[in-house]
């Protein structure tokens, strides 16, 4: 049974992550005009970023739906705590990815004229590696529960705490690419941007997390 339940996430995360990297190559390289040669590092950033927020927003809004009237996808806490670790896995991929092209010639926007790192480069950055220091901080006490952490567990399963990380994922999404969101005719392909998705994707979540643990903050949720 434990088997079968572990083969059902797996399907789960490769499905997300399969479609998430079938939009990036569509949007950049098929119907965009992005290179090919790009595939390797920067296109496969794209689509680790899309599938890390995907999973780690439904990991984190499995129990909020279901307090919502959907049930079926109370799928328990081993699929939370493996959807989870799976988006922390992709994000860490995604940071080491990013600062391997992290230049103007691939983020133009987080740069200013001198090279130096612009005001939306300073905000961007700055949200996108608290979100993922907060990020790292809520799986590693999960994984190393002992006595006398009961409080710090408490905390960062909080309702605070969990829309306080969405809105930081959020405020990195919109910094990233907010100044094209507006103008499809900019769009690669005329498809809409990762960042864009992403942060409705992370939107929803929060609106979810609002609704979905409101009355319900007696135990742990």
């Amino acid at each position: 049974m434990i088997k079968s339940e572990q083969r059902k996430y797996i399907k789960i995360i490769w499905t997300i992550f399969g479609i998430s990297m079938g939009y990036a190559i569509l949007r950049y390289n098929v119907v965009g005009t992005v290179a090919w040669k790009d595939l390797p590092i920067f296109i496969l950033n794209k689509g680790v970023s899309l599938a890390a927020i995907v999973l780690l927003a439904f990991s984190f809004s499995i129990r909020p739906l279901a307090n919502l009237g959907m049930p079926y996808l109370n799928l328990g806490l081993e699929s939370r705590k493996i959807l989870g670790i799976s988006g922390l896995l992709l994000t860490i991929f995604h940071v080491l990815l990013s600062f391997l092209i992290f230049n103007p010639q691939y983020y133009p926007k987080f740069f200013a004229e001198d090279d130096s790192l612009s005001i939306i480069g300073n905000f961007s950055l700055l949200s996108g590696m608290a979100s993922f220091m907060i990020l790292g901080i809520y799986h590693w006490c999960f994984n190393n529960r002992s006595k006398g952490k009961e409080m710090l567990i408490e905390i960062i399963t909080s309702k605070k705490f969990l829309l306080g990380l969405l809105f930081l994922l959020g405020i990195h999404l919109f910094f990233m690419g907010y100044s094209t969101w507006s103008t499809p005719s900019k769009w690669q392909g005329g498809l809409p941007p990762i960042s864009l998705i992403s942060f409705v994707v992370v939107l929803f979540g929060f609106v979810v997390n609002v609704l979905g643990r409101a009355s319900i903050r007696k135990g742990v949720n």
